[in-house]
């Protein structure tokens, strides 16, 4: 077995590259697939992916199958692996006379419980600032018969307390789930939805760092050095909202005995924080902010040790999103000894000719 150095961005290097062999598997990012798609097809390639299928894969199809070639996209574990285990329970009802009319998906590639031992309760195994930007993508899915589109998709999280009794996860919804309905034979489907897993309190932390502009694309400003700096500049931007005097009250629990630079760079963020999505729960609301102020002191928000690199080698600036990224990589890697934990479930409610349903759920978990 050999390596080498390849530029995909040559269409012909590529296709010497690839040509006589059976099979190609891409692993590079999903924006970047079809700049090894059209030379593979032109060599008479198969290729096989992890990635969701683009609209510029189908353009494809028909002189894929003109070469009688495979092009096999979502066959990682999410897509993949889920959408086999989805398709053997649809197929199963359609055998015995059943439809699905009702349908939840969710999964999460997780640390194991003991070893989730951070604020986040999440270890990073692949680029933080695309795990992070993920999370910000538009958030489609059919809940009770009603299309739903949110551009925030970690304020549409829930609380999971039927998946294991030791361990407290949530979920949010995860792109566009409502693409799926017709691919799964589930159009009558009244609710659709894939989600993502996470640990409990995982969704807030983020979601206020999206509210703050921490994981924007802005370019970061003049002066910042630290993520403090960072951190100031950014909330400053935002304006602030206009918290309650119970809210404001808690707040000041909270920074008791901090310095002062520490205190209003808490104050400042928590007053920017959009807690909306969570109904006026005061008790959620209160869990939320000791969970962000805590990842604030693990990621180094308190004093001027944690250092940025604000431009890249050529001296251009970098975006706040490459920096936190750079942050999130350091303090929320993946150690030696860390296992991973694979967490999945389907719910389905089946129904009868005679409009009787049945509800069936599938549940799997798996550590490495």
């Amino acid at each position: 077995m050999s390596s080498k150095f390849l530029d995909i961005t040559n269409a012909q290097e590529v296709e010497d590259c690839v040509r006589g062999q059976s099979l190609v598997i891409s692993f590079i990012p999903p924006w970047m697939h079809m700049k090894v798609l059209k030379p593979c097809l032109k060599a008479g390639v198969n290729v096989a992916t992890s990635s969701y299928i683009s609209p510029e894969m189908l353009e494809l199809d028909g002189d894929v199958k003109k070469k009688d070639l495979v092009f096999l996209n979502e066959c990682g574990l999410d897509p993949g692996i889920d959408i086999m285990g989805t398709m053997k329970v649809v197929h199963e009802a359609q055998e015995n006379g059943l439809k699905v009319v009702s349908y939840e998906s969710y999964c999460g590639g997780l640390p194991v419980a003991e070893q989730a031992d951070n604020p986040l309760g999440y270890k990073f195994s692949w680029n933080p600032g695309a795990a992070i930007k993920a999370s910000r993508n538009t958030a489609t899915y059919m809940q009770d018969g009603k299309k739903v589109v949110t551009n925030e998709p970690l304020k549409a999280v829930v609380d999971c307390d039927d998946v294991s009794v030791a361990m407290k996860l949530e979920s949010y919804p995860n792109r566009d789930s409502t693409v799926f309905m017709d691919r799964f034979s589930m159009s009558e489907c009244h609710t659709f939805i894939r989600g993502t897993y996470r640990f409990k309190g995982f969704s807030s932390i983020i979601s206020a760092f999206h509210d703050v502009g921490l994981t924007s694309d802005d370019l970061v400003g003049d002066g910042v050095s630290v993520i403090k700096d960072l951190c100031f500049w950014r909330f400053t931007k935002v304006p602030p909202k206009r918290l309650d005097k119970q809210t404001k009250s808690f707040i000041a629990t909270l920074t008791d005995g901090m310095f002062q630079n520490d205190r209003l760079l808490v104050e400042g963020f928590l007053d920017r924080v959009e807690t909306g999505y969570m109904n006026g729960d005061m008790n959620r609301i209160k869990d939320a902010y000791r969970s962000i102020v805590k990842t604030m002191k693990f990621l180094g928000f308190f004093g001027n040790s944690t250092k940025l690199s604000t431009t890249d080698k050529n001296g251009n600036k970098r975006s706040c999103l490459d920096c936190i990224g750079d942050v999130m990589a350091d303090k929320l890697k993946l150690d030696a000894n860390d296992r991973d934990l694979i967490v999945m479930q389907h719910k389905f409610t089946l129904e009868d000719k005679d409009k009787k349903q049945f509800k069936h759920t599938s549940t799997m978990m798996q550590s490495g």
